[in-house]
């Protein structure tokens, strides 16, 4: 044989080896409770307390929510295989609902509802399902979260004077843990998967556990719940019978019963169905019970011979102790979910001749459509009892959606270059399908009067970063600042009727779908010939999503006014579009310093301050106090379009920095983020008045593409051959798209006056 192939052998052999030895993953029943002995809230917990442990295990941290208010996002959600192909993008409402409901779980020490995530085709629900089911799956082969069950061994003899490997003691002398199985009869695991502590007694059980909270890690002791598990918890009705009858065979000598206990430890897996199923809607028998048979179990011992051995099988009985997920759970014949009723609440199972304890999440999915007629049969009110119903809609932040595209993009351009904004282009567009106009005599006040003024674009501005239509003046803006929350709400517990059937009708439930506007992506990128697909190759092929109704829902919804007007959104998504390659441009051109905007506002916040407070303002460039510049203030809030109340509209901003102040004393005060909208408003302000020369830049770099710029002089020459190069090596454009971006902007550019 190859010397190279020994040698491959030989390291993978001595991984496997060390891999084996290192996670224990073969223990006696004594090796089992000195692991136990040392953490004993890690080898207790059930399943909701593990999960709860898994989303703190992977941490969290705040991210832009509506209005670009910070909310918290769990990083379990960020894909915890590292493929990226798990990610859920955005949902943070969804992950933190559902971090309370299995936290509400591990306090009460079971779970006693059934988890629904409904919501609209492609809004992430199995994709958060799938988080956590990989996240449990990765984690359950680290040390953080060992998880155990134990099988019966029994022997007619073992290698002469060799009991098992590893050190000797008086308790495993004699136990067939470490046997080898070429001397095994007959083995019978736990189909259950019972942890081992379950063969300790009751009363037993409790003395050992508080034995070991008095000398394990503070952490362990801080986090041990006093479950119901562990007071009352019983085996599984096979193990029980075996455990029994084998006691008795010993004269109740719990140690030598124990010497037939193998200590086996597992890892979760969907694939193979260990702790985690996938039970499709077709599927009407979740578990069932059989007799072991007992002339298919050679060299079972004679005291066994004669007992009844049930064992429990299918679906649910896989997934103990982990994960169950009924996909399209309401797709299923209702009479075959009504066994959930008793299951889900008392955590037991009930088959024939067997009941056997559950300790797993049973989490299910649903469409908004079957969940709206489910609310209308009779047997509804039973379910709902017994059930956490957690919306999961459509996203509505541009910024957000179109991270689903941009790694949609990646995987179907096999090598082409994308553009900036593509992904943008499509997002912008969804989002805007979404949106539901404002009914203002729901609200009160200035709010109900600006809402009335409120326009589809302008509603998705607000939510992407709290960006405020233009010419309000200061109570207009503070109302709709204040009222994000309020007007995102505005439809929940809604329903209305649509092609003769009652639905629900929030914000986010109807709209053009992630796998849609994935498949429209999908068709422009084979059709494309060149190296490189453009934002406007994006937009041009949005007319031919609208070309047919009948394919998709959302454009069979009646227009309420400016809001539901797809065509029209086209001319919002082109707009967007020149606003975003202007920018670019504006970067590009170098005629505006990057920290301009953030020098001028700082300056502006520093006025105010003291012009609300009576004090006097160092000028360093003269070396001396002076009183506040009234024009200098007035000329920002200019470019910030504040035209009446100026005053208000600055006692506003200092609220807002002292609101942030008492929320979170200790965090830094970055002023782009606090006041973003600000920011992109003065940014635009000053694209405005530098616009002529960032078009003329732009077009002699059109020219020097097009091998056109002779005529121009030295000086306009360099300056547009530095645009162009800018733009390649700092914007991500490429040799093939800048031309035409260019062309097309140029075109278009009059729309952003407009």
């Amino acid at each position: 044989m190859d010397p190279r192939i020994d040698k491959a052998i030989a390291r993978v052999t001595q991984h496997s080896k060390d891999s084996f030895e290192g996670q224990r993953a073969q223990l006696t029943f004594e090796e089992y409770l000195e692991l136990l002995y040392a953490r004993p809230y890690t080898l207790t917990r059930n399943v909701h307390q593990m999960l709860r442990d898994l989303f703190v295990h992977h941490g969290a941290y705040e991210v832009p929510g509506l209005g670009g208010a910070p909310t918290r996002r769990f990083a379990l959600f960020d894909d915890p295989r590292g493929d990226g192909l798990a990610t859920v993008y955005g949902q943070e409402e969804v992950q933190n609902r559902l971090y309370d409901v299995i936290s509400g779980f591990a306090e009460r020490g079971r779970c006693d509802r059934f988890v629904l995530l409904h919501g609209p085709n492609g809004s992430s629900k199995s994709s958060i399902v799938d988080c956590l089911r990989n996240g449990l799956e990765a984690w359950s082969r680290t040390d953080d979260c060992p998880l155990f069950r134990f099988s019966w061994v029994f022997c007619e003899r073992t290698e002469k004077g060799e009991v098992g490997f590893g050190r000797r003691t008086h308790a495993d002398e004699g136990s067939l843990a470490h046997v080898d199985d070429r001397f095994i009869t007959s083995r019978i695991p736990c189909e259950m998967k019972d942890p081992p502590w379950l063969l300790i007694p009751k009363k037993r059980r409790l003395e050992m556990l508080e034995e070991a909270l008095a000398t394990a890690d503070a952490s362990e002791r801080d986090r041990f719940v006093l479950s119901d598990a562990i007071q009352r918890g019983e085996l599984s009705p096979k193990n029980k019978v075996l455990y029994e009858t084998l006691l008795r065979s010993c004269k109740g000598d719990w140690q030598r019963v124990l010497r037939h206990v193998r200590v086996e430890r597992f890892y979760v897996s969907h694939r193979y169905r260990i702790g985690s199923v996938t039970i499709e809607p077709q599927t009407t028998v979740d578990a069932a019970s059989r007799m072991l048979a007992h002339g298919s179990m050679d060299g079972l011992p004679a005291v066994l011979m004669h007992e009844d051995l049930h064992e429990a099988h299918g679906d649910l009985v896989d997934a103990n102790h982990g994960i169950a997920e009924y996909s399209d759970f309401l797709k299923r014949p209702l009479e075959a979910n009504k066994y959930l009723l008793t299951t889900v609440e008392r955590g037991m199972l009930h088959l024939p001749a067997i009941t056997v304890a559950l300790d797993l999440l049973q989490v299910g999915t649903s469409d908004e459509k079957y969940l709206a007629a489910f609310k209308r049969d009779p047997t509804f009110p039973g379910f709902k009892g017994r059930m956490e119903l957690v919306r999961v809609p459509y996203l509505r932040r541009v910024s957000t959606e179109a991270k689903i595209y941009e790694r949609h993009l990646e995987s179907v351009a096999h090598g082409m270059h994308i553009a900036p904004h593509c992904a943008e282009v499509a997002a912008l567009f969804a989002v805007l399908t979404r949106m539901r106009r404002p009914d203002p005599a729901a609200h009160e006040g200035v709010l109900a009067k600006v809402l009335k003024k409120l326009k589809p674009a302008d509603k998705v501005a607000l939510y992407e970063d709290g960006t405020l239509p233009e010419g309000l003046d200061e109570p207009e803006r503070h109302a709709l600042t204040e009222g994000i929350e309020v007007l995102a709400a505005e439809y929940d517990g809604a329903e209305e009727e649509f092609e003769e059937c009652v639905e629900a009708s929030y914000e986010g439930r109807v709209g053009a779908s992630p796998r849609e506007m994935q498949s429209m992506l999908s068709e422009v990128s084979v059709s494309r010939s060149g190296a490189c697909l453009t934002p406007m190759d994006v937009l041009d092929a949005l007319p031919r999503l609208l070309a047919d109704p009948s394919l998709y829902a959302f454009l069979r919804i009646a227009p309420d006014g400016a809001f539901g007007q797809s065509e029209s959104f086209l001319r919002d998504v082109r707009a967007e579009l020149v606003l975003r390659l202007g920018k670019t441009l504006r970067e590009a051109s170098r005629l505006v310093d990057e920290n301009e905007s953030d020098r001028i506002f700082h300056d502006y916040l520093r006025e105010v301050k003291a012009f609300g407070t009576g004090e006097r303002v160092h000028d360093e460039r003269r070396h001396e106090d002076r009183a506040p510049d009234a024009a200098s203030m007035e000329n920002v809030e200019k470019h910030l379009g504040i035209t009446t109340d100026a005053a208000e509209f600055r006692n506003n901003l200092i609220r807002r920095i002292a609101a942030f102040r008492l929320s979170d004393p200790d965090a830094p005060l970055v002023l782009k983020e606090l006041f973003a909208a600000e920011y992109r408003t003065l940014e635009r302000s000053f694209f405005r008045e530098r616009e002529g020369e960032v078009l003329r830049m732009a077009r002699d770099a059109l020219l020097e593409l097009q091998g056109g710029s002779a005529h121009l002089d030295a000086p306009r020459r360099e300056q547009a051959q530095g645009f162009g190069t800018r733009l390649l090596e700092e914007h991500d454009w490429c040799g093939e798209c800048v031309g035409a971006m260019l062309s097309w902007y140029l075109k278009h550019q009059q729309e952003c006056e407009d």
